[in-house]
């Protein structure tokens, strides 16, 4: 894949020039992803999120299942532009007014190869979609879950152990099945435990009738 070139930042995000995501990656530099959660309601009425399962050939954090859509931002793209991801990742064609914005997140991230400086404009997207209508990208996307933000946050409040998802999963000949099981925490990508309790409690007060939030 080659490599891109996306804009670089001081840590006030202030515009400083551009540079390839493997040099900002190895450097330290300062620059904007795009994340989004995509959510619905049971039809019990309960708060649902979709998790990904992260591609197996993945250079980060490959078999682990993380937000529903995320990516870097190209050099000159603004926050929404990050919507690319959705359809290349998952095959869905969203119109950019049915993102929520509900804040940024700076993320700084040590580890062996890598030194992430990220500021991550991160989105919920209400949809009536079922998994069964994704078209999941090969090189990316192994698996598509369902998870209840209730469990979720008990989850990362350490109140359980494991927590129960079900969704569709890629199997090693290419074909796609359904796939359902208990999760523990070390099979999610380990962002903060406060990252998924945020954005797990708006999840809820989005359903509750809060459609803006401050964007810090």
């Amino acid at each position: 894949m080659p490599d891109e070139l996306i804009d670089i930042y001081d840590e006030n995000m202030n515009l400083l020039g551009q540079a390839t995501k493997s040099q900002a990656h190895r450097e330290g530099l300062w620059h904007r992803t795009f994340h989004c959660w995509i959510i619905k309601k049971s039809p019990d009425g309960r708060p649902l999120v979709w998790l990904q399962l992260r591609g197996k050939h993945k250079e980060q954090y490959p078999n682990l299942l993380d937000i529903s859509s995320a990516g870097h931002l190209r050099t000159g793209e603004a926050p929404k532009d990050g919507i690319r991801e959705i359809e290349k990742e998952l095959g869905l064609k969203i119109d950019v007014d049915k993102l929520t914005k509900i804040f940024t997140r700076r993320l700084t991230l040590d580890i062996p190869g890598i030194i992430n400086r990220e500021f991550c404009a991160t989105y919920l997207l209400e949809t009536d979609k079922k998994l069964s209508d994704l078209v999941m990208q090969p090189e990316e996307v192994d698996g598509i879950a369902e998870a209840d933000v209730e469990d979720m946050i008990n989850l990362f409040n350490g109140k359980v152990k494991n927590i129960y998802i079900s969704g569709l999963m890629r199997n090693d000949d290419g074909t796609i099945s359904p796939r359902s099981g208990a999760v523990t925490v070390n099979e999610l990508v380990p962002h903060a435990h406060d990252y998924y309790l945020k954005v797990m409690n708006t999840v809820k007060r989005y359903f509750a009738g809060q459609k803006q939030f401050d964007e810090d």
